[in-house]
């Protein structure tokens, strides 16, 4: 058995496909391909995949990671090759590796940091947004409400947000964030462009994510180095 990491690219056409529909496309172009997918035990046998943390809805990205089993193992271009045969227009697997013998899984529970390239109209100068950015970084506490299908509940995201910068685009003003994420918890781009007091459907033309990765194991605070960055492992 083998363990097969992939790195694919989320675009334009598929930004307000969800990442359940992600999930599903993404396996029915692994069964299409003919790879020799490992299976669950039990009554229900499913291909044993894990994904990295979910896309925001009506994000594009170019940082997405999911994990294969295999029952033999396959060079990984040709992985690659045949995935992107068979999947449609706006998915694409960028980057194929394999995982050492000597590691059991890969199931990216680790992965706490997701950076992001928010692209802003020209309704907003930089100048403006410069000040905005820079009273929101001074300030000791940044709370926001959240509810859903959840009880509603208060989250402070300052100690959430590891950067936050401006730069000049070709379209406009650019917002560069590295928000923490994962299952112990997050900042999402769209509460930070909130509380910039932002309009998303007025000021944001995109949101695309270009990293994930982790903070080193030994310093976990706001601001400390990156640490795994989810490249392919050179020999």
């Amino acid at each position: 058995m083998a363990q097969y990491v992939c790195r694919y690219r989320k675009g334009e056409q598929l930004r307000w496909i969800s990442h359940l529909d992600v999930k599903r496309t993404l396996e029915r172009a692994m069964r299409r391909a003919g790879l020799p997918l490992a299976l669950t035990q039990g009554h229900n046998p499913h291909p044993k995949l894990s994904f990295g943390p979910p896309l925001p809805l009506g994000a594009t990205s170019d940082a997405e990671l999911f994990a294969l089993h295999v029952t033999e193992a396959m060079d990984a271009d040709e992985v690659k090759q045949r995935l992107n045969e068979q999947l449609p227009p706006g998915l694409e697997v960028t980057e194929v590796w394999a995982l050492p013998a000597y590691r059991k899984k890969e199931t990216f529970g680790n992965i706490d940091l997701a950076g992001y390239e928010v692209t802003l109209g020209d309704s907003v100068g930089r100048e403006d947004l410069q000040g905005r950015v820079d009273q929101l970084l001074a300030s000791p506490e940044l709370i926001v409400h959240r509810g859903g299908e959840r009880p509603e509940r208060t989250v402070d995201l300052r100690p959430l947000i590891h950067r936050l910068e401006v730069r000049e685009g070709d379209d406009g003003p650019v917002l560069r964030m590295r928000l923490r994420t994962g299952s112990h918890g997050g900042a999402r781009p769209q509460e930070v462009i909130a509380l910039l007091g932002l309009d998303e459907r007025e000021h944001v033309r995109r949101y695309h994510r270009t990293e994930l990765s982790t903070r080193p194991s030994a310093d976990r605070r706001p601001g400390a180095a990156r640490g795994r960055r989810w490249r392919r492992q050179r020999r």
